[in-house]
């Protein structure tokens, strides 16, 4: 077995150490769709006419501000850490995949802001400009900040060179990525309040365009639990009691952030959904996520809220969800640990 930060011979496809990592690559590939396929035109209608409320707008637009700099940042992420790092070629070839990915979804959201003649300077700058917003950079950004030092070493050091500390920030950025980047974030900022806009007869462009994505994202944390838990596996002394605390602390601070944005961005209820029950059932995911790496839940209790969302979103049936396409288819201190 190929060790995930081991010096392996990345040229040597076969034979496979991680075979499960290669059935995702060519699932992923099975699912290859483009925004193109999937027409905006009653969405550019509905934009243009009086049909939309000034908070409906301010929502979509945020959402929108918000999936946009969340894939660049993925993408780029992606492309710069864990691809260079970690040595068997299967994970190498899915982790290309997601970047991939992560670019096709950059241009899905732009693809909407083109056809509903948006302001793609506005959107893509918007989240400087929002406190809510700009946190949740800001976050994803020192992670991989403190990450990047034993990414770095990794690079140009055999796999022993690494200590005990390097170890854990490659693990807790990896966390973050794709169970509470990925995972809360991402999953409630497609499935949630435009799913539920297109309940109702609006933006069902866009919406179509996200369970698209949001397909895509379900096989990214798929992949993410798995490699997580392998890495878990290979490095148990990564696990000590102040670690998992920070874990734990680190969905706190996920869920935080989840909620200063969406007050944001709904301050009062539209057609039913409302900040609260979205809360709620973002700490469900986040307890789905703690689970998944063998961890308690982080909110004892925590309901999924929308029972549509569930049926169509839950990480139980996230799979058939998607078989619609026509074709087929504050932080610091707070977030570290004493080891």
């Amino acid at each position: 077995m190929k060790h995930l930060l081991g010096n392996t011979d990345s040229l040597q496809l076969f034979p496979l150490s991680y075979p499960w990592a290669w059935d995702m690559y060519l699932e992923n590939m099975d699912n290859h769709w483009t925004p193109r396929e999937i027409p905006v035109a009653n969405d550019v209608a509905l934009w243009r006419s009086d049909r939309l409320s000034e908070a409906e707008r301010h929502l979509f637009l945020s959402v929108m501000a918000q999936l946009t700099t969340f894939d660049v940042q993925r993408g780029d992420e992606t492309a710069e850490s864990l691809q260079g790092i970690i040595d068997p070629p299967e994970l190498k070839h899915y982790l290309k995949r997601l970047a991939d990915e992560e670019a096709l979804h950059t241009w899905a959201y732009q693809f909407i802001i083109e056809n509903m003649g948006l302001d793609p300077q506005d959107i893509y700058s918007r989240y400087a400009r929002v406190p809510q917003m700009k946190a949740r950079v800001d976050l994803a950004n020192e992670l991989s900040t403190r990450a990047k030092r034993a990414w770095a070493k990794r690079v140009f050091t055999p796999e022993a060179a690494l200590t005990l500390r390097e170890k854990q920030e490659i693990l807790f950025a990896t966390v973050f990525w794709f169970l509470c980047f990925e995972g809360i974030w991402f999953v409630m900022g497609l499935s949630g309040p435009i799913q539920n806009l297109a309940r109702n007869g609006k933006f069902t462009g866009a919406a179509e365009q996200f369970q698209y994505i949001l397909r895509d994202e379900f096989q990214h944390i798929r992949f993410g639990i798995q490699l997580i838990n392998v890495y878990i596996e290979q490095y148990p002394d990564c696990m000590s009691k102040s670690f998992v605390a920070a874990i734990g602390r680190l969905f706190q601070e996920t869920i935080r952030l989840e909620e200063d944005y969406i007050r944001y961005c709904l301050p009062s209820p539209i057609i039913g959904y409302n900040a609260d029950d979205h809360i709620e059932t973002a700490k469900w995911y986040a307890n789905q996520r703690a689970s998944s790496i063998g961890l308690p839940p982080v909110y004892e209790g925590a309901e999924h809220r929308f029972p549509w969302m569930s049926e169509q979103v839950s990480i139980r049936k996230e799979k058939n969800f998607f078989e619609t396409r026509p074709t087929e288819y504050r932080t610091g201190g707070a977030l570290s640990w004493d080891d």
